[in-house]
């Protein structure tokens, strides 16, 4: 195998991963658009809120 045929090879599979991904994800925001369209995914989770829950959950050391 020649370096420049490894090399359109490797270009190949790199273009046919990035459009897969692509197609993937637009199916993701078709089924978010169609039917959960006020469906509101929080962005972060506070750092207080995740100790409670580690806190509650994981260690359950904190009183009911």
């Amino acid at each position: 195998m020649t370096p420049l045929v490894l090399f359109g090879a490797i270009l190949l599979c790199l273009a046919i991963f990035l459009i897969v991904a692509i197609l993937f994800f637009s199916l993701l925001k078709y089924i978010k658009k169609q039917y959960y369209p006020n469906w509101k995914f929080p962005d972060y989770i506070s750092v207080g809120y995740a100790e409670y829950l580690y806190h509650k959950f994981i260690k359950r050391d904190l009183k009911k």
